[in-house]
């Protein structure tokens, strides 16, 4: 795709939708249906895997396994309504409504409402919004995702009455706001709005125009919509008249000079003499810029006072500080960066590439795309980053009590800059802007701004962490013929090489299986081919495979995916689609010196310098668009042995970048015992619906991530990526299941707020190769190059001269590969010497 038509799309991408800035009120809720259970189950019906009885004036349901469910008796409601009802859940899993239409009569993810669910004992108030204009005609509740019982005290539907006005747009202008209005009732309305009176047709939206004055450089401009019998609609918007000057307070640094304006309303941030970003307003209480802020110049800092209000501006070299102190809840700095956006950064929500706009649609679709002020338990760590053709932002705090807002393009004040900022009572960040640079360079400045937190303790000691992986290759993951890849029924037991591997190196005793099935844990282990006879075998097989890549790489070195995750993005191609396959290629030819695995991998590796975020790893159930920590993972895994196998010093430096990527993904705080190092795996949703994977911790896609951090540790001191990857994997061990029927498996989420683990359940193979990485020791297959030789063995090895020499284990026997083309039978004296000649 040339840049014009790419360019073209995203702006599309970016423009293409309008997000209200601020929620329809609601005016009332109305009861239609309520269930006490005092007599009985009132025709409530069980669905799936579950019993339902009466006891105790509630609804006993008790849980037979995986996703039960229950329907409620038939209804005729027209929506939007509310769901509310008194819980008592002992099942994990959090719970969920479905609901049906007589217009859509089909249960569905698009017709679905999650919320959160504690496992415990006490009653809990549960509710959810149905947001729907159609006739529901029926209720589904999904109380957990596993075995055990739940009871249900009170259960009712309301039908929610929401002001038939709402403000879909602000669009601001040197000269005028424009607020575009929009009549959702169901009758026309006489609208008022910046001293116009007009008829606005339900179902219609019309455009009404506030002017500036012009007076200051920032300018608050109320906007105010009415009409008879209802309550108003406000909304104050802060406009920014580049060509207005004023008295200004400022603080000059060698490159960077901070401007606040007289009145307090505001400042500019220039660069190099040049005008990139505003503070616009430098705070507001309750949606408003309070009155009589008084400026004071002092030495080194500027100061605002008001009454319940204290705020200082100060320089640090290329930064901003700022902090503000307030008697109530109040929101500031709001930074808007000026300029084309070329990425974009909100840590756990948002990685943005260019012109894309936050708060999209194209990997979350359900109303949780609107992610502007999200659960603070959603961002992973304290920082926000907008870059754009005229500078690069990046704001961090330390309280994660605050809440951030982010906003690209700024849909909050109607206008074509990007925006950031925090509320709270007492507000203490750092703003740095330099010049354009790509979003990782923000990252590597947080990271150096903020050390990385200190790992936690290992819940375990190393030899009961592997008498907890073997409980579970011996229990739950057991099956006729061999092993799952999660304990569930429905994963299908095979006979999976990763397994038996791991089996070997934990207990020195190699599985008898008559056949071996590749895979079957998320790190690869090949190791039990080297000690049952059957290295040919793995030769063939990983040969087979690179020239099936090979087959379907692209000219331009790169690999085009094709299907209905396709969806969402503007190209046929990701970062980490490619990256995967790449890796695959790169780790052939490291074992074996294959020019045309390595000249493949080398072309997909310069084809990769383009992509700016990693996304499109996990296209069995997501968007290619959808950024992705395991793109990271297979971003810098690939880099990493590309350096390894030419010695390009610039695919050091991109790995390196790919690696800082990643770090977004991760949990840099906590608050919950389980929750610092857990990562997430995407932004965004299976099937742009649910799960939406913000805020919900997928710790086997964090350590492929992680084992990709140690391949690149090595190599690269400008990150401590070996504490990051530690950290990671201390996370995973701590959300094992200690015991109990799925002892030692690795759930495949986990849900903080409740510290709820979440099915289906994994095998903890990878686990195991993470921490052998990281110990030092080799966990699959070692490799030795020198000259023209190669040899691949299950044990350590290196080469002097033309001898290979092993140290194996006395009386093991086993196999290497020899220049990737023969296999060598070695019956081991503890430290073997193969001849090469």
């Amino acid at each position: 795709m040339d840049r014009i038509a790419l360019l073209l799309l995203l702006c599309c991408a970016a423009i293409g939708q309008s997000i209200p800035p601020a929620s329809r009120p609601i005016l009332k809720e109305e009861k239609i249906q309520e269930w006490t259970f005092d007599q009985g189950i009132e025709g409530w019906t069980a669905g799936n895997n579950c019993v339902l009885s009466h006891g105790e004036g509630t609804l006993v349901i008790e849980s037979q396994g995986e996703d039960p469910y229950l329907y409620g008796p038939p209804l005729e409601v027209q929506g939007p309504l509310s769901v509310e009802m008194s819980i008592r859940c002992e099942m994990g899993g959090g719970g969920a409504i479905y609901w049906i239409t007589r217009e859509d009569p089909q249960w569905s993810e698009q017709q679905c409402v999650r919320f959160p669910l504690s496992k415990e004992p006490s009653w809990q108030k549960a509710s959810a919004i149905l947001e729907t204009d159609g006739l529901v005609t029926g209720i589904r509740l999904d109380p957990g995702n596993e075995a055990g019982k739940a009871a249900v005290d009170l259960l009712k539907v309301l039908r929610i009455h929401r002001h038939p006005l709402q403000i879909v747009e602000i669009e601001a202008r040197d000269e005028k706001v424009i607020c575009r209005v929009q009549n959702l009732g169901e009758n026309d309305l006489s609208v008022q709005c910046g001293g116009q009176d007009r008829t606005v047709a339900a179902g219609e939206t019309e455009a009404f125009e506030t002017k500036t004055l012009k007076e200051s450089p920032f300018e608050e401009v109320i906007v105010e919509v009415t009409s008879e019998g209802l309550p108003p609609l406000v909304r104050s918007i802060s406009v920014f008249h580049p060509g207005v000057e004023t008295e200004w307070r400022v603080l000059q640094g060698k490159e960077i000079a901070l401007k606040v304006s007289s009145d307090g309303k505001g400042a500019r941030i220039e660069r190099k003499g040049q005008l990139v970003a505003v503070l616009c307003p430098l705070l507001q209480l309750q949606g408003r810029v309070p009155e009589g802020l008084r400026v004071q110049g002092e030495v080194d800092e500027i100061a605002l006072r008001a009454q319940g209000i204290q705020s200082k501006l100060s320089l640090e070299g290329d930064s901003i500080r700022v902090k503000i102190e307030c008697d109530q809840e109040c929101e500031g700095p709001v930074v808007r960066v000026l300029g084309t956006l070329q990425g974009g950064l909100f840590s756990g929500l948002e990685y943005l590439g260019l012109m894309e706009a936050s708060s999209s649609t194209l990997d979350i679709e359900t109303e949780e795309h609107v992610r502007y002020a999200p659960d603070r338990h959603k961002v992973t760590q304290p920082l926000m980053a907008l870059h754009t053709d005229e500078a690069s932002a990046a704001m961090t705090w330390r309280d994660m009590s605050l809440q951030p807002i982010y906003a690209s393009p700024n849909f909050l004040q109607g206008t074509k800059d990007h925006r950031m900022s925090l509320k709270g009572s007492k507000i203490d960040c750092t703003l740095r802007v330099v010049d354009p640079t790509p979003v990782e360079e923000s990252i590597s400045w947080f990271l150096g701004y903020q050390d990385l937190p200190s790992v936690p303790f290992p819940p375990r000691t190393k030899e009961a962490q592997w008498e907890l992986c073997l409980d579970a290759l011996e229990g739950p993951i057991r099956g006729e013929g061999g092993w799952g890849h999660c304990a569930e029924k429905r994963w299908a037991r095979q006979p999976f090489a990763d397994v038996a591997s791991t089996i070997w190196r934990l207990t020195g005793e190699a599985p008898e299986l008559d056949t071996l099935v590749p895979g079957g844990a998320h790190i690869r282990n090949d190791a039990i081919y080297f000690v049952t006879g059957r290295a040919e075998e793995w030769l063939k097989m990983r040969r087979d495979s690179v020239r099936g890549l090979l087959a379907q790489q692209k000219e331009d070195g790169s690999f085009r995916y094709q299907g209905e995750f396709l969806k969402g993005h503007f190209e046929d191609t990701a970062s980490g689609y490619c990256a995967q396959r790449a890796s695959s290629l790169l780790e052939f030819a490291r074992y074996t010196g294959d020019k045309k695995a390595l000249d493949g991998a080398v072309k997909a590796l310069e084809y990769m310098k383009r992509f700016q975020v990693p996304r499109g790893a996990q296209t069995w159930e997501l968007s290619l668009h959808t950024p992705d920590i395991l793109a990271s993972a297979y971003l810098v895994w690939a880099y990493t042995r590309g350096y390894e196998l030419t010695g390009e010093e610039e695919y050091l430096n991109e790995a390196r970048r790919w690696g800082l990527s990643g770090v977004p993904f991760v949990y840099l705080w906590e608050d919950q015992p389980i929750m610092l190092y857990s990562t997430i795996a995407v932004f965004g949703a299976t099937h742009w619906r649910a799960p939406n994977w913000m805020g919900l911790p997928v710790q086997w896609c964090g350590g492929v991530y992680a084992y990709a951090l140690g391949l690149l540790a090595p190599h690269d001191r400008t990150v401590d990526w070996g504490r990051l990857a530690r950290g990671i994997l201390i996370s995973a061990e701590q959300q094992q299941y200690p015991d109990g029927e799925l002892v030692g498996t690795l759930p495949d989420s986990f849900d903080i707020k409740t510290q709820q683990r979440r099915g289906p359940n994994i095998n903890p193979c990878a686990l195991a190769s993470l921490r052998m990485l990281l110990d030092g020791e080799l966990h699959s297959l070692a490799v030795a190059e020198k000259g023209l030789h190669r040899v691949v063995a299950p044990f350590p090895v290196r080469i002097e001269g033309e001898v290979a020499v092993i140290q194996g284990e006395e009386g093991c026997a086993y196999q290497v590969v020899v220049d990737g083309v023969k296999a060598v039978d070695v019956k081991s004296q503890g430290i073997d010497r193969l001849a090469l000649w």
